[in-house]
């Protein structure tokens, strides 16, 4: 069942949601759902990993700090 709802969007980001849709001959409504969809993937995917792992690194203050001060841990 679908829901109708209403919302408030910065007018740029509309119209370029608007163009979007019309180049990929969908309704704004498709594209806003599919957006969503998209999101709500990500962000559960993303919530499950730190929820999974939650915990699991038992370190002291100390030890943790000591890691830190670690010679290479800040390198890229």
């Amino acid at each position: 069942m679908k829901k109708k709802i209403g919302t408030v969007l910065d007018e740029e980001l509309f119209l370029r949601a608007k163009q979007v849709a019309l180049m990929q001959k969908r309704s704004l409504s498709q594209l806003f759902e599919e957006a969503l969809r998209s999101y709500l993937s990500n962000f559960q995917r993303k919530r499950g990993i730190v929820d999974a792992t939650r915990g699991s690194m038992r370190l002291s203050p100390e030890d943790l700090q000591v890691i830190m001060e670690e010679e290479g841990v800040f390198e890229t």
